[in-house]
């Protein structure tokens, strides 16, 4: 049987070796419309629009997720599709082509993947990971899949690329308060284990300014008993939007400096440039 083929054609589900986490993600993708309550400059996503996902067809997504667990549990995808080096099984990543969470469907997903977590004893050597911008997290049924989440070794990585309001404005295309994103981030930290995730880069070949990293920084700071960490990087491919024609790569060395400046105040940071 031609495994690749079959998951290839997958609607929802999609498996990624990643050079970040040295194993293989488990992708599930809940915007195959490629809808997004946000429209960041850096998107890389072809085709983005502003909306929700479509409703979700769980009995698909539920087959598809099923099969590749299977495929990587007990037969050889590490084997066939990942080097040496990373065959490994990492974790489930709710990240798509938008805000996963703004889905209705959302709860029922993060439960098919607790009952396939427990079908196939992953309870305690493979992560869940929420990858977003925090828009719906204080939606009651967003909250109970969070607190779901992290009984099945989960992670929220809440997206903060900005702690201005000119600057979330700029780069994520909304219009949000510091304060309500801050208000947000607290409700997520009771939750389930989370950290802040941030994109930074150039401008036309400028790096972001002093008054945006110290306000950044600040920001960071005033949350530190409540994260996890944060997780920094940088734009690794051409963003897709028009709106990002003129967005490259900090340098290593920019994101290594924040990292140290986070770091004095006991954060634990982990950046890829």
């Amino acid at each position: 049987m031609d495994h690749s083929r079959i998951f290839n054609n997958f609607t929802y589900i999609y498996p990624v070796v990643s050079r970040r986490s040295e194993g293989v993600s488990l992708g599930i993708n809940l915007n195959v419309n490629n809808a997004c309550n946000w429209r960041c400059v850096y998107c890389q996503v072809d085709g983005l629009v502003r909306g929700k996902p479509e409703t979700i067809d769980l009995k698909k997504l539920s087959y598809e997720l099923d099969y590749m667990i299977n495929y990587i549990v007990n037969g050889d995808f590490l084997a066939k599709y990942a080097s040496a080096k990373f065959r490994r099984f990492n974790d489930i990543c709710l990240s798509g082509n938008g805000e996963s969470t703004s889905s209705h469907d959302f709860l029922a997903v993060v439960n098919i993947i607790a009952s396939l977590r427990e079908r196939y004893k992953l309870i305690h050597n493979v992560k869940t990971v929420l990858i977003s911008n925090g828009s719906e997290i204080d939606r009651p049924d967003i909250s109970k899949a969070l607190q779901i989440l992290s009984t099945l070794n989960g992670e929220v990585w809440f997206k903060v690329d900005s702690a201005t309001k000119s600057g979330i404005n700029k780069i994520n295309q909304v219009i949000l308060s510091v304060d309500g994103v801050k208000k947000r981030l607290l409700l997520a930290t009771k939750l389930c284990k989370t950290y802040i995730q941030t994109c930074m880069y150039k401008t036309s070949g400028i790096d972001p300014d002093t008054d945006e990293v110290d306000a950044y920084i600040n920001f960071v700071n005033s949350v530190r008993e409540h994260i996890a960490g944060v997780l920094l990087y940088s734009t690794a491919r051409n963003p897709a939007l028009p709106e990002g024609h003129d967005i490259s790569s900090v340098s290593e060395e920019f994101l290594a400096n924040i990292a140290n400046r986070l770091s004095t105040n006991d954060i634990l940071v982990k950046y890829y440039q």
